[in-house]
């Protein structure tokens, strides 16, 4: 499970549709989208300048009961997962996406308040995830990273700036940093 947490409008679909676009030929892919009608994802896709029929991966209007629809061995991306009562209910969400995947990756998209660092549910969304990410406008931050891609080099608290050009493409920094680093 991967976990983004992000301020509304700070570009969580944008690293979603980038995460699909770098992956697509690679894994099956089912991006279950809450929020957007089928002619707003065109557009989303067209911003990327590919053509439509190019994109390699199943769109499907989902607004809850991930579980019960994720594909095992497969990434599944949750663009977003929308919790209005019980956000404390997130671990138990999150856990009973985890136990459909087999070998397969789950990236589940949630809201967070502007200024804050975890989504809704707070640390109980931080349980279950290998991987939290908090984004805000301009600056992604790994709030919780298990699996270290360099040994000595622990990721947590860990930063990179970047901007979104045409609502599509996004430049980081050439390094994740730690602020005052």
């Amino acid at each position: 499970i991967v976990v983004i947490a992000g301020e509304p409008n700070a570009g969580k679909t944008c690293f979603l549709l980038n995460l699909i676009r770098l992956n697509q030929y690679d894994f099956p892919i089912y991006y279950f989208c809450s929020e957007m009608s089928v002619e707003e994802l065109r557009g989303r896709l067209d911003a990327f300048g590919d053509a439509v029929e190019d994109w390699n991966f199943e769109a499907i209007e989902r607004t809850g009961d991930f579980a019960d629809v994720v594909v095992p061995d497969a990434l599944n991306i949750i663009d977003f997962m929308e919790l209005t009562e019980n956000v404390f209910m997130v671990n138990s969400y999150l856990t009973a996406i985890r136990n459909k995947l087999g070998k397969g990756i789950a990236v589940v998209a949630l809201q967070k308040k502007i200024g804050a660092s975890l989504g809704r549910g707070q640390e109980f969304g931080l349980e279950k995830p290998r991987l939290y990410l908090s984004m805000n406008s301009g600056k992604l931050t790994i709030v919780k990273g298990k699996s270290w891609a360099t040994k000595d080099v622990n990721p947590n608290g860990m930063s990179l700036t970047f901007k979104i050009v045409n609502g599509a493409d996004m430049f980081g920094d050439t390094h994740w940093s730690r602020e005052g680093e």
